[in-house]
């Protein structure tokens, strides 16, 4: 197969792979619920845990890692395609998950299959990733901040470990897809400036500064109770 082709392919499967909306399909078939209306709005995760159920994260979990972010990577790989080719492919999973074919462009935040891309790319960076945004997390009790700052330590970890010029890109690309989600959001929040709300967004994730309003927003009513322990990032 020509090699052209055979690119081709294998970014067109990382970008449709990466738009299966697994969260929402998740919350259509457990509790009937579009989660793009819910909580934070968004396809990940965490509004799965808040808005259908704790246990319900696992499943929607481990398919955006492995499925989404690992998988085109080594699609590519097992096709013979060179690292950037490979780099390409885990940042279009991340493009299809934030912005999916099959909802109108309106995913989640990239977490998860972010992890899936670092662990086929970059497993140094994936755990200086995870112990930014966890300890911080733990420390501060504000994931979303920490969340970012992990995000903005890849491209220096990726320099400072020496990586080919392929992967350092592909670590910039995270960065500026999940800077770019979180400002673009999903929808325009209600009531709020529009400087107030892009600082909102970048800094917390969220159109207001309540967590516990926005995890809640439009669920039952508006009287759901969110769970106890939530998980290190607000928006998957």
């Amino acid at each position: 197969m020509d090699d052209a082709l055979t690119t081709a392919l294998a970014l067109l499967y990382a970008y449709l792979v990466g738009s299966v909306p697994s969260a929402y399909l998740i919350g259509r078939v457990v509790k009937g619920v579009d989660l793009r209306k819910v909580g934070s709005g968004t396809l990940g995760a965490s509004n799965v845990f808040y808005n259908v159920g704790r246990f319900w994260i696992v499943p929607v979990g481990v398919f955006d890692i492995f499925i989404k972010g690992l998988s085109p990577v080594y699609a590519a790989r097992a096709l013979g395609l060179p690292v950037e080719a490979q780099a390409a492919a885990g940042l279009l999973a991340v493009v299809g998950h934030n912005w999916p074919l099959f909802l109108g462009f309106k995913g989640g935040r990239g977490v998860a299959p972010t992890v899936g891309a670092l662990l086929a790319l970059g497993r140094l960076e994936l755990a200086l990733f995870i112990v930014i945004a966890v300890a911080g997390w733990r420390f501060t009790n504000s994931s979303a901040v920490w969340a970012l700052a992990a995000f903005a330590s890849l491209p220096l970890s990726a320099l400072y470990f020496g990586r080919p010029g392929a992967v350092a890109l592909l670590m910039t690309g995270l960065l500026a897809i999940a800077v770019a989600k979180r400002l673009l959001g999903n929808e325009r929040g209600e009531g709020v400036p529009l400087p107030r709300l892009l600082l909102n967004r970048l800094l917390f994730d969220r159109d207001v500064a309540d967590h516990e309003a926005w995890v809640r927003r439009n669920a039952d009513g508006g009287e759901a109770q969110a769970p106890r322990n939530a998980p290190p990032t607000e928006n998957a």
